[in-house]
């Protein structure tokens, strides 16, 4: 639950908002947003959901392993899908090595 909680303040970060401000902008009291980031409220999927899609968050980034790294993981795998299977092969064992 820790990481999911730290995950929402990265992604208000991310956005360039204040706690309050996201708040306001999913429609609860200026202190929700600090509560949730505390533990004090249990976060429903519902205004989750709702909070990603105010900063513009993309979902499967959210629940990524390494949400940090999530874009460069993504680029890497958008052009390792593109070789032919023999460079993937070769790229494996490149790397084991």
């Amino acid at each position: 639950m820790k990481d999911i909680l730290s995950r929402i303040g990265y992604v208000r970060n991310q956005a360039n908002l204040s706690a309050r401000e996201l708040s306001f902008r999913i429609g609860m009291s200026s202190q929700y947003i600090a509560q949730v980031e505390s533990g004090r409220i249990v976060l429903t999927v519902e205004k989750l959901i709702k909070i990603l899609d105010v900063c513009n968050f993309p979902l499967d980034r959210f629940f990524a392993t390494n949400i940090q790294d999530y874009a460069i993981n993504a680029e890497l795998y958008e052009f390792i899908d593109k070789l032919p299977t023999i460079k993937k092969q070769n790229m494996i064992e490149f790397i084991k090595d």
